[in-house]
């Protein structure tokens, strides 16, 4: 006989596909589960995952899913951050994980925005990646501009791919690399709209990338650089009203 305990922890049971390093300390989980709910998910939506510990299933963490929605298998793009995260590498193929979702709206409607600028610092370029990849497969034709804040080029992800993006679509990306003194040499003809920034992202880049009031703005990272980049966007005459925020932070 099949007991109301026993039925509850089946609910929203998934199981590790695999495990992705994507640099240093970032890596991709990807999970294989049958909840329809995740198919009707949007590009940039998250979900709240739990592991099983020895002691029973963990508490559960949210995370962007950084596959696009067409996607059949889900894709988490995590950083190794504290005892949960630090886990992930350590999952193996067939491990149950409990995923709850589809979760949030951060990127809702972002489909209908003929000029889109997205600015994401480190891990928070997770949901981005995600609108980025549907894009892709719809063979979007929106107007995106991509700021994109890390210490140096060791912490970018998935660099290849979007590269080949700013091929397949209207993109610009801009890589603001604030501990690399000499980012020219990151340069490649090849891919002319990939471009290569010393510091933090400032007015002074904003401005030199044509980035004005009129765009959607859409804003993911953690909270001191979000709000600096919310004071800058001001300075530009950017009402912070108008700008759409996701929290990327423990």
């Amino acid at each position: 006989m099949t007991t109301p305990e026993a039925n509850q922890d089946r609910t929203n049971l998934w199981k590790v596909v695999r495990v992705v390093p994507e640099n240093h300390d970032i890596n991709s989980l990807y999970l294989e589960g049958s909840d329809e709910r995740f198919r009707q998910r949007k590009a940039g939506q998250f979900a709240s995952l739990r592991i099983m510990r020895p002691d029973g299933w963990s508490e559960p963490h949210p995370f962007t899913i950084s596959c696009a929605p067409e996607d059949e298998l889900l894709r988490f793009t995590i950083k190794r951050i504290g005892r949960f995260t630090s886990a992930i590498p350590g999952l193996s193929p067939g491990a149950p994980v409990k995923c709850m979702g589809p979760l949030g709206v951060f990127c809702r409607d972002i489909d209908a925005q003929p000029d889109i600028v997205m600015i994401a610092g480190g891990v928070g370029i997770t949901p981005f990646l995600s609108v980025l990849r549907h894009f892709r497969n719809i063979k979007a034709t929106n107007r995106v501009r991509l700021f994109w804040s890390n210490k140096g080029i060791d912490d970018v992800l998935c660099a290849d791919e979007i590269r080949d993006m700013t091929r397949a679509l209207d993109l610009k990306v801009i890589f603001n690399l604030s501990r690399d003194d000499d980012v020219n040499r990151h340069f490649r003809e090849d891919f002319p709209r990939v471009r290569f920034e010393a510091g933090r992202v400032g007015p002074e880049v904003f401005k030199r990338y044509g980035v004005a009031p009129g765009a959607a703005f859409f804003l993911c990272g953690p909270p001191p650089m979000m709000d600096s980049t919310l004071e800058v966007l001001a300075s530009l005459g950017i009402d912070e009203a108008g700008v759409s925020r996701e929290k990327f932070s423990w």
